[in-house]
């Protein structure tokens, strides 16, 4: 069946250094060897979920970009769970991705190599939310601390990276007293895009469904690329209560295999923003960093957006500061 499609699966395990079978498999091109591969990308299971979490996001990726960007995409079942080896209450994943990565260099040399997410959340608890037919979001639920009235906060990493930095800043938001769910936005696309390219609407609905899942009408806090998502989602939906964009914003509205955008138009932020309003949108400009922004794009959704907004140029997002926005956005 596989020979009709433009990749393939390969099946096989990795031993750990502690002697533990892994079970993984590699999706990549059709007819490229591995000579040819420029980078590896594995994702990361989130525990207690196994590689069926993620394994359509790697064969979305590898299926869109075919044989041309020569990127292979590894997923595999953590130490304990789905199809690997290792007893319940073992969870030195730490030796699960250093067995990944020594592998990885023996079997590919010098190559571009990286780890999609992380195995593990301090505070986080994973939830699988069903949307529309055939999509899920993966979302990592922080409970608020010592408020009786807590608001929720929709936290969106950048592509393909929530960090151990997203996880702490989402816990030192519950700590504040919010509901936090955190996710990886990509994870969320991906598999929204499986069946057909995504417009506006799509993304609204999905938007729609999961906010009934919540405690409140959540804030939106998008860090650079997921920017986009969230100033479209503000814009479509009158129930987000707010937004705060941080960075690039524009640019993670492009990928062509996830987003019907053959009309440039149909995502172009500037048309939507205005559209929040009366509903607060902040906007943050990192300095000095690649995916902080620029001035033009910045000026540009200013102008385009209504009060209440406000933009912030700052080096990093402080937790002070996001906290400072948060309850800028709550304000009367």
């Amino acid at each position: 069946m596989t020979s009709t499609l433009s990749f393939t699966e390969e099946p096989f395990g990795i031993l750990t250094d502690d002697n533990l079978y892994l079970d993984c498999v590699l999706i990549k091109p059709v007819g490229v060897e591995d000579e040819a591969f420029r980078a590896i990308r594995v994702w990361v299971p989130k525990f207690p979920l196994t590689k069926s979490s993620v394994i359509t996001c790697a064969r979305q990726e590898v299926k869109s970009h075919g044989s041309k960007r020569k990127v292979a995409h590894l997923v595999f079942d953590l130490r304990g769970t789905g199809d690997s080896e290792g007893t319940m209450g073992d969870h030195d994943f730490k030796a699960d991705l250093h067995a990944v990565a020594e592998w990885a260099k023996e079997r590919f040399g010098r190559i571009n190599f990286g780890f999609l997410g992380t195995p593990e959340s301090e505070n986080g608890r994973v939830n699988l939310w069903p949307l529309r037919a055939g999509s899920v979001m993966e979302s990592y639920h922080y409970p608020a601390a010592g408020n009786l009235m807590p608001s929720t906060v929709l936290y969106l990493s950048t592509y393909g990276n929530f960090s151990r930095t997203d996880d702490a800043l989402c816990s030192q938001l519950a700590k504040a007293g919010y509901h936090v769910y955190g996710l990886d936005p990509l994870r969320y696309l991906l598999h929204a895009s499986t069946n057909h390219r995504l417009n506006p609407d799509d993304l609204a609905a999905d938007l729609q469904i999961l906010i009934q899942m919540l405690p409140s009408k959540p804030i939106i806090v998008a860090q650079p690329l997921a920017a986009g998502l969230g100033l479209l989602w503000a814009s479509r939906v009158n129930k987000v209560a707010g937004v705060i964009a941080v960075g690039r914003a524009q640019a993670g509205l492009s990928p062509s295999h996830i987003f019907h955008n053959s009309n440039p138009y149909t995502y172009l932020l500037h048309r939507h923003v205005p559209d929040i309003s009366p509903r607060p949108m902040a906007l943050v400009m990192l300095k000095g960093n690649a995916l902080g922004g620029d001035e033009d794009e910045m000026a540009t959704l200013m102008q385009s957006s209504n009060l209440p907004n406000r933009l912030e140029r700052v080096d990093r997002l402080a937790p002070k500061l996001l906290l400072e926005l948060l309850t800028w956005t709550q304000r009367p």
